[in-house]
């Protein structure tokens, strides 16, 4: 099953709830709340959500703030830990499956010292989310780049050591940091088996078109730029017999959505 919808609130929406609707409006079944500066969003809030989407069938994430870096100084890590934690508490409250996470910059240290720093971080958040009994999933999004934590290899490391954890596949990402390099069906083949070959359930997703340097991401573009071409990925996601949420961060996330589905069905 296809879980397809847009990263933020569709257009027009007065707050979470109307957001949910409306995205079911639009013949979507996925919504992943931006919590993009703090997390603005109560747990008292949140649970008013799990009801209305489970009875319109809108599968719930959450994206968590982007100031967190596990591989910062103590002070910030102490509020990047907390960031997260906040996250997860809406999340569990509103019954969403995981709450996807930016987890490092490299900050001139090398890749080996970033991902013993988020291993510690996560190992941290992990004993507070079992005391607390906080149910979502921790999803590790791969970066698009040079200077950001978030390669397939580097998650994979976190997840040998924490539970909890997840991939999240950023096609766009995937695509911008590897110079171009989702070309055809057997690119997206390959790039979605890494994610599956590490995580065997549902798969959670982001999909736009991206504008890219030598150093990675510039910037997120819409659907049509075809860069990279979501027609390849569809030809591929089918063929793999698995569950996904697709979400779509281009600047127009709820129209590209909405085309995304289309050409899923």
């Amino acid at each position: 099953m296809f879980f397809v919808g847009p990263a933020g609130y569709p257009p027009g929406s007065k707050g979470a709830l109307q957001a949910v609707e409306n995205v079911r409006k639009l013949n979507l079944n996925a919504l992943e709340l931006q919590f993009g500066r703090s997390v603005n969003l109560s747990v008292e809030r949140s649970r008013e959500l799990a009801p209305r989407a489970r009875e319109l069938g809108v599968a719930l994430s959450c994206h968590a703030p982007y100031y967190i870096n596990f591989n910062s100084d103590e002070e910030n890590r102490a509020k990047s830990e907390e960031r997260l934690l906040s996250s997860l508490r809406s999340a569990d409250a509103m019954d969403a499956r995981i709450v996807v996470v930016h987890a490092a910059s490299y900050m001139g240290r090398s890749p080996e010292e970033a991902t013993v720093a988020v291993i510690r971080s996560l190992k941290r958040i992990r004993r507070t989310v079992v005391d607390e009994g906080l149910r979502p999933a921790i999803g590790l999004e791969t970066m698009g780049k040079t200077g950001s934590w978030g390669t397939y290899e580097e998650i994979a490391e976190v997840m040998a050591e924490v539970e909890g954890v997840e991939p999240v596949p950023d096609f766009a990402h995937i695509h911008a940091r590897g110079q171009g390099c989702l070309r055809t069906e057997e690119d997206f083949r390959a790039a979605l088996e890494k994610a599956m070959d590490l995580h065997p359930g549902r798969l959670h997703c982001h999909f736009s078109g991206i504008e890219y340097t030598a150093k990675g991401e510039k910037r997120h573009l819409p659907l049509e730029s075809k860069e990279p071409d979501f027609a390849l990925l569809r030809n591929v996601l089918p063929r793999s017999g698995r569950d996904f949420t697709i979400i779509c961060e281009s600047p127009d996330p709820s129209g590209d959505a909405v085309l995304m589905r289309r050409m899923l069905e």
